[in-house]
């Protein structure tokens, strides 16, 4: 019974580590404006290209560490992606 029991806990504690690793999710809300820096003629396709970029980076870096796994479920971090949107040349309206 004991073996029985250390393994239900085992398989309910890695349960709840793995459903913080959920990737999926919205971008932040956050508006954004092209800057000079964006080279494209068509903006609104660059931004949607950087936004794709930003997100999967974001969600990446979401679930690299135990800590944030634990305690930001893997949910894009605000910051992380408005640092990616900026260096991609949008700048961020407050």
């Amino acid at each position: 019974m004991t073996r029985l029991s250390s393994a239900l806990l085992i398989t309910a504690v890695l349960g709840v580590a793995l459903g913080g690793c959920s990737r999926k999710g919205p971008a932040p809300d956050v508006s954004f404006l092209p800057t000079a820096a964006v080279e494209a003629e068509d903006k609104k396709a660059a931004f949607e290209a950087a936004k794709a970029v930003c997100l999967e980076q974001a969600q990446r870096k979401g679930i690299s560490s135990v800590t944030r796994i634990l305690l930001l479920k893997g949910r894009v971090s605000e910051s992380d992606y408005i640092d990616c949107m900026e260096a991609k040349g949008f700048a961020e309206l407050e």
